[in-house]
């Protein structure tokens, strides 16, 4: 799977037509992505702020294929060594691995900037299929956090040593 930064172009694309977006990329947009579309817009807000801080917010995900298959990235650029991966997988891919592969490859790259120490990861405050996957990729829940948008989650954080 790679897992690719996405550009002003192609967020840019995908507001004007999700087709333009689609025939840029080169994939077949998968039904029921993305599950946030208002992601894009802020993805696409920090990046004409920022563009050299593309690295550190939406990625797309993309199987051998060059499927689209989700979407993912950091919560921005590390802040005292600190970021915070997010993943959704489009309905149609879920349950074949590519969530855990899509978390396992954002905290590889996070950890191979030298500046990254702690990766975390929120969820809602119950077992899903979120919750096996960080635990499968090396997080442990270490507690409670209130969210100003969906109340009470559990707070994440990576602990392994072994990212593959």
């Amino acid at each position: 799977m790679s897992v690719v930064p996405a550009t002003i172009g192609l967020l840019e694309a995908y507001q004007r037509d999700p087709a333009e977006f689609a025939d840029l990329l080169g994939s077949a947009l998968p039904g029921g992505w993305p599950e946030y579309p208002e992601g894009i817009e802020y993805t696409l807000d920090k990046l004409l702020e920022r563009p050299d801080q593309a690295d550190w917010w939406l990625h797309l995900f993309l199987d051998v294929t060059d499927q689209l298959v989700g979407s993912g990235g950091y919560v921005g650029p590390p802040d005292d060594g600190v970021v915070e991966i997010g993943y959704e997988i489009a309905p149609e891919f879920r349950n074949r691995g590519y969530a855990t592969a899509a978390a396992r490859a954002l905290v590889a790259k996070a950890l191979a900037d030298p500046s990254v120490h702690t990766v975390l990861a929120h969820t809602l405050p119950a077992e899903s299929a979120s919750t096996a996957v960080l635990r499968k990729v090396g997080f442990q829940c270490t507690g409670e956090e209130t969210d100003p948008r969906e109340g009470t989650v559990w707070r994440w954080q990576w602990f392994d040593q072994q990212v593959s």
